[in-house]
């Protein structure tokens, strides 16, 4: 973690807490809770995304799920209004953003000229100039070999397989797991670089995953 000079958080601060639920995996969620809490008091704790792909948030405890649908970049745009509608309202001088979406820059960089500290949370893929926007910034990593072994038993679950645009939405649905949660860009490029664990056949749409 670094600091850009804005000084330590008091213990009597009150903070608010605002996640990007599709950009950050609910099983980040006990541990943001912790460092979040860090900061002190947190009055506010929320997290944004479209309910139906965000599997997980909704059994974080203590955090409002805030549906924001299907809308492009509508959980972007619900986040960054209710930060701006908090720092005005004056309820919180600390804001924890937590997300790894480098567009969120111009956001903590308007909450800083205000006068807030923001601390940021994301994944190690978090833009640098996002990271330096913040106040403090703390990277957020999942165990690798834990993901593995989670997409493994869920794949083994489907005994003959899945097309590959079916891989996705299985995932998603059954582990609140993304491609954003991986290094690789894609689920093909995922399986390919595990062939002692997965088998694929045929091409394109007709693509079919099998755990072995």
């Amino acid at each position: 973690m670094y600091n850009n000079g804005l000084g330590s958080p008091a213990d009597d601060d009150r903070v608010a807490l605002l996640i990007d639920g599709e950009n950050i995996s609910s099983a980040l969620a006990g541990k943001i809770i912790v460092e979040a809490g860090k900061f002190g008091e947190l009055l506010v704790k929320r997290v944004y995304g479209n309910a139906a792909r965000i599997r997980g948030w909704d059994e974080a405890p203590g955090i409002k799920l805030v549906h924001t649908g299907l809308g492009k970049n509508a959980a972007d745009i619900a986040l960054a209004l209710d930060a701006a509608e908090l720092s005005f309202e004056a309820k919180v001088r600390t804001i924890v953003l937590v997300s790894s979406d480098g567009d969120f820059s111009h956001l903590a960089t308007f909450l800083r000229e205000r006068g807030h500290v923001v601390a940021g949370m994301g994944e190690g893929k978090a833009p640098v100039n996002y990271r330096k926007s913040c106040s403090s910034w703390l990277t957020l990593d999942t165990n690798p070999k834990d993901m593995d072994q989670k997409i493994l038993a869920e794949m083994r679950k489907q005994k003959d397989g899945l097309l590959i645009g079916r891989v996705s939405p299985t995932l998603r649905a059954a582990l609140g797991v993304t491609l954003s949660d991986l290094e690789e860009k894609t689920w093909r490029k995922y399986f390919e670089k595990r062939p002692y664990t997965f088998k694929i056949t045929g091409e394109a749409q007709q693509t079919r995953i099998t755990a072995r």
